[in-house]
């Protein structure tokens, strides 16, 4: 092959290889929660979730919540994990784990945790039943995201015997958008 054609040719490949990189417009997904954090408080504590959402390019997802609570009151606070509850549309969905749970063992019974007076906790939280195990070269324990919809917390407590429980939610939606190669 001459030097004339060999040129055609690694031309022709490159512009082949150019039109198959150029394959259509990129959306990028983002996630948003309404209300950005759901809060409450009552006679005992104020409490916050706020979802955990990452918006990358080829990578969104929203896995978690973080949960604060801070104790008001005189007494300490027990945080019941074992009736704390998962929320995906109006229902219960298991219960958490957290930071210190193995993940094969996360639907077995959990301690509280004990806020003192005038204590604040504060503790990232995952669904137990979004988390799966995925098998082979890059598998391993995944959190699933939550989903779009009604997501939440139903917190439970116990202060000076009685029990105490509160309902936080947030709306989650995806929304996508072009940011390359969008055309009009």
């Amino acid at each position: 092959m001459n030097y004339k054609n060999a040129l055609i040719a690694l031309s022709s490949a490159i512009v082949l290889l150019l039109a198959g990189c150029a394959t259509g417009p990129v959306y990028q997904s983002e996630w948003k929660s309404n209300p950005a954090t759901s809060k409450v408080s009552n006679e005992y504590y104020t409490a916050e979730i706020t979802p955990v959402c990452t918006n990358e390019l080829y990578f969104s997802k929203c896995t978690s919540f973080v949960l604060v609570i801070h104790n008001k009151s005189k007494n300490n606070i027990e945080l019941d994990w074992n009736k704390t509850l998962y929320i995906a549309d109006g229902q219960s969905s298991g219960g958490f784990m957290f930071e210190g749970i193995v993940y094969r063992d996360r639907n077995n019974p959990k301690p509280p945790d004990v806020i003192f007076e005038n204590g604040k906790l504060t503790k990232t939280v995952w669904p137990n039943n979004l988390v799966s195990f995925e098998t082979g070269k890059y598998g391993g324990w995944m959190h699933e995201t939550l989903g779009e919809g009604e997501r939440g917390i139903y917190l439970t407590a116990l202060i000076n015997g009685k029990t105490v429980s509160e309902k936080l939610v947030v709306r989650l939606s995806q929304h996508e958008e072009c940011v390359a190669r969008c055309g009009k």
